[in-house]
Order: structure tokens, then C-alpha cells, then sequence
């Protein structure tokens, strides 16, 4: 196996689709190892460093994707997030393919500022001994602690595996006459942007400003990645949700409800059509992005995750985010700070 960088790949190559193709297949990638999703960081300032990993045939069987800051400096990290994409179940192949990629973005580093490197794919704990050598990052950049649904089964099975609260309040939506409507129109982000900034402010979550959602939306859109939903009832707008759907997975990545009218329980009417938009469109697991599974009454998630416990689902727990460092570029950092002091 070898290590090589890639360049910028277009969707529509050769090359490009061997990459999409192994991401949406591999259990721990997911859309932030999207070539979408490197185009989307690029509109956001950041530089893309795209390590191929193929086999001695020239075959492309694995690699990264990872960001950095385009004005580092020094003292960054390369990020893979949902990465690096590796045969995790083949213990043997991939040692020696994530020695191989840690390897090639040393040798690089130092062209892009980066003292380590940061990943975290989707690998379920405790965290394999393949990362011995790593140390867990202090910042995760996925939802640790989440919900998975099996989509698998049908939507009659589905609604009566819920919890009984959740089956009620969907049918009650229904009854009471809130509808879902779908939407991939750019002309609906500040829309979508008004109710997340209510909800934000109301429950004291953080919304990133609306030129992210424009270049995210603007992206991920046109190729049927990313979803905004919207709740209404007499003419008005309850709720809205941003779904992303990539490979066999979906994910809830942003949602929030109106301040009126929240009796007529446009939150579960959101999420269930998401989870059916989501079987349409061939996903096999939906996931719920951020999840206490314990009951605590005074962890941060605890009233979304009582909601989001009302559909059903596995709790999930994942390793989280490991970090390796370059020795050579870390101490680079030290003697310049010393130097600075001084």
C-alpha cells in the first residue's frame, strides 16, 4: 500500500466516484469525508488536503479527507472528521493503512502548518488498540453520545416500536392537520434561519451564522445531500429541520420549533417525515445527532434527548475524537513561542 495526495476531484470523474463510492460504503465514514463537503469547507476559508490510499495494483481502497485552517500559521491540526476511511473490520489492513496515512500527512505538514492530526470516525467504543499511540482530542467533533433508528423496517413497524408518547403525538399532528412540506430551495434558507434563531434563543443552543447554512445548503442541495423541512398549519411555519442524507445514513443535523402554537406538535410531525424522507431515499439508519442515554435530568441534552427517546432507537456510544502529534513541528511551535518570551 501507498500514500498519495489527491487532487481536487470533481463528483463526476473517474476517481471522484471510486472515493464517494468507498465513503458511503464504509459503517464509519460518513458526509464530512464527502468530496460536497470539502468544497463546502473550501467556500468557508478552510484548505482541503485529500490523502489517497491505495493498494500496490494502483487501486484506491481508502484515505482521508482533512481540513485546516487556509491562514494557520502554525499550530493546527489536519482534521478528518467522520475519517480516515480505512477496512476498520480488518484489523491487520487497516494498522498499516492508518500508519500509512499518519505517515503522509507528517511529511506534509509542515506546508500547511500542522503540528498533528485530528480523527474521528464513526467506530463504536471502547476505542480500538489501533490508536494506542493517540490521545483523545479535548473536542469532539461529532455527537459522542447519539441515537440511531434502524430504518430497515417498515413505517407501520416502526410507529409501533415507538414509545407510546411518540406514536400519539405523530397521529395527533396529523389529526390536527399539520403538514410537512420538503423543500431543496435555497429562497428558504432565511426562513429556515428565523425559526433556528428563535429556537436557539429560547433554548440556549448556539446557531452558526446564516452565510454557513447559505454555503452548506448551497452545496449540498443539488445533490440531494441535505433536506429542509417545514411544519405548517393555518398558514403558519411551526418548525423547521435540516436533514442530510449520504450513503446509507441520515442525520438530523439541525431542527427548531416556533414559539407558537407548539400544542399542535410540529416537532414530531418533522421527524417523522424526516425518518420517512430518509426511507425513501434508501437510508438504512437515521440518526438523531446528540443523545443522553441515562435519563439525567441535568445533562445539557436531557430535554431534547426525552424527545428524541420517544421514537424509538439505539443509543449509540462513539470513540470520539483522537489526536496524534508531530513530533518535529510540535517542538517547531515551542522554540518559536520560547523565542517570542524571550
Amino acid at each position: 500500500m501507498y500514500v498519495a495526495i489527491l487532487p481536487q476531484l470533481s463528483v463526476s470523474s473517474e476517481l471522484g466516484q471510486k472515493w464517494e463510492a468507498l465513503v458511503q460504503a464504509n459503517p464509519a465514514g460518513g458526509v464530512m469525508q464527502s468530496l460536497a463537503w470539502g468544497q463546502f469547507k473550501q467556500q468557508r476559508g478552510l484548505n482541503v488536503v485529500h490523502f489517497g490510499l491505495f493498494a500496490a495494483t494502483d487501486q484506491l481502497i481508502g484515505g482521508m479527507l482533512c481540513t485546516i485552517p487556509a491562514q494557520s500559521g502554525v499550530g493546527s491540526n489536519l482534521i478528518a472528521a467522520d475519517g480516515p476511511i480505512l477496512p476498520w473490520h480488518d484489523q491487520a489492513l487497516a494498522r498499516q493503512g492508518l500508519r500509512l496515512l499518519r505517515e503522509a500527512a507528517e511529511h506534509h505538514a509542515s506546508a500547511y502548518g500542522a503540528v498533528g492530526l485530528r480523527i474521528e470516525p464513526r467506530l463504536e467504543r471502547p476505542a480500538s488498540n489501533l490508536l494506542r499511540d493517540w490521545r483523545r482530542a479535548p473536542v469532539d467533533m461529532l455527537a459522542r453520545e447519539t441515537l440511531y433508528l434502524d430504518l430497515r423496517p417498515s413505517a407501520e413497524q416502526l410507529l409501533a416500536a415507538m414509545k407510546p408518547k411518540g406514536r400519539y403525538n405523530i397521529r395527533l399532528a396529523a389529526r390536527r392537520g399539520v403538514t410537512v412540506r420538503i423543500s431543496h430551495d435555497l429562497a428558504d434558507i432565511p426562513l429556515f434561519y428565523r425559526l433556528m434563531d428563535e429556537a436557539g434563543e429560547r433554548d440556549d443552543f448556539y446557531v452558526e451564522p446564516i452565510d454557513h447554512f447559505n454555503d452548506l445548503l448551497a452545496t449540498l442541495a443539488p445533490l440531494g445531500y441535505a433536506h429542509l423541512l417545514f411544519a405548517e398549519y393555518a398558514g403558519q411555519t411551526l418548525g423547521t429541520l435540516l436533514l442530510i442524507t449520504y450513503g446509507q445514513r441520515a442525520v438530523y443535523q439541525y431542527g427548531g420549533i416556533s414559539n407558537q402554537l407548539r400544542e399542535q406538535m410540529a416537532g414530531y410531525a418533522l421527524q417523522w417525515a424526516a425518518i420517512q424522507q430518509a426511507q425513501r431515499l434508501g437510508c438504512t439508519s437515521y440518526d438523531f445527532y446528540g443523545f443522553e442515554p441515562t435519563g439525567d435530568p441535568h445533562h445539557p441534552f436531557a430535554g431534547f434527548s426525552r424527545f428524541k427517546r420517544a421514537f424509538g432507537g439505539q443509543a449509540i456510544a462513539l470513540i470520539g475524537a483522537y489526536d496524534y502529534y508531530f513530533t518535529e513541528q510540535l517542538a517547531d511551535v515551542i522554540i518559536r513561542a520560547v523565542r517570542e518570551l524571550a
